[in-house]
């Protein structure tokens, strides 16, 4: 009996099957040899710095507890992206400073593991955005692969395309890269998504990205009105702050609102444990600078 026209062909979908039955097996020997680096790493307890100088050690309990998890749960692509995120939250600290170089390996280490990770994430969940965002952060901030991270954000435009952060961390790239034109108007999309989504966080991010360009031109009024806007957004942000009254100095024209806001910039961060000891004494001298 011959076969209807649209009937698939028998043999090419033993080979489709055969092609991912290899994929899900390449897969699973990655995801056993990454948790067992992973283990590895908790187990000697790798002594990191923070951007901010503080040095910590990975929790050995909660990374035990999530490979646990991935050997019950090998297909769970939010228990990778979920490492991954932990590794990027740990070595968060100061934006402004630069790891000890003594740490810069162990760094690298780490965040290599964490991109491992995503890609595992990726492949089991490519509708995943998140995983994509974490990626290509750590692509841009971290290693400085500027065109490998806008080819991770690639897909997001087909998946999550109202997603603000997608935008703005297109913009901060392309401003990185000097194409401002372009910086600037996915920076106001991002603005508008943020709004629509009702995403203070997102909110604030983007005015202060965008002020932070104005800035670059110095064109500080629009940067103050950025800055300000951010504020707004979130109140208990000490780099709105910080920004705003960094700008208000370069203006010239109110040193007083410049202190104020430095001042007020110093104590967010004080009390929520946060800047490091240079970052904190430098905004120090620029405050009573202008209260002279």
């Amino acid at each position: 009996m011959a076969a209807f026209a649209d009937e698939p062909d028998p043999e090419l979908l033993l080979r489709q099957q055969a092609q991912l039955e290899a994929q899900v097996r390449q897969l699973e020997q990655r995801s056993q040899a990454h948790q067992l680096l992973a283990q590895q790493a908790a187990q000697r307890g790798i002594p990191l710095s923070t951007q901010a100088g503080e040095r910590f050690h990975l929790d050995r309990v909660y990374l035990a507890r999530l490979a646990q998890f991935l050997e019950q749960e090998p297909g769970n692509a939010q228990l990778y992206l979920q490492r991954a995120q932990y590794f990027w939250d740990r070595l968060q600290g100061d934006p402004l400073a630069l790891p000890e170089p003594d740490q810069a390996t162990a760094v690298d280490h780490l965040l290599s593991l964490a991109l491992r990770d995503l890609d595992i994430a990726i492949a089991l969940d490519p509708y995943l955005p998140e995983a994509y965002l974490l990626k290509a952060r750590i692509q841009h901030e971290y290693f400085g692969e500027l065109e490998q991270a806008l080819a991770t954000l690639s897909p997001l435009d087909r998946i999550a395309y109202r997603n603000p952060q997608l935008h703005l961390l297109r913009s901060r790239i392309w401003a990185e890269q000097g194409h401002l034109e372009s910086a600037f108007d996915v920076s106001h999309l991002a603005i508008e998504l943020a709004k629509q989504n009702q995403s203070p966080a997102d909110l604030f991010d983007a005015y202060v990205h965008r002020g932070l360009m104005w800035a670059s031109i110095c064109d500080f009024n629009l940067a103050v009105q950025d800055f300000s806007r951010a504020i707004e957004a979130q109140p208990q942000q000490a780099e709105g702050y910080y920004h705003r009254g960094m700008a208000r100095a370069y203006q010239g024209e109110d040193r007083a609102a410049a202190a104020a806001d430095l001042g007020r910039a110093l104590t967010l961060w004080q009390a929520a444990g946060r800047g490091s000891p240079e970052l904190l004494e430098y905004v120090e001298a620029v405050r009573m600078e202008l209260l002279q």
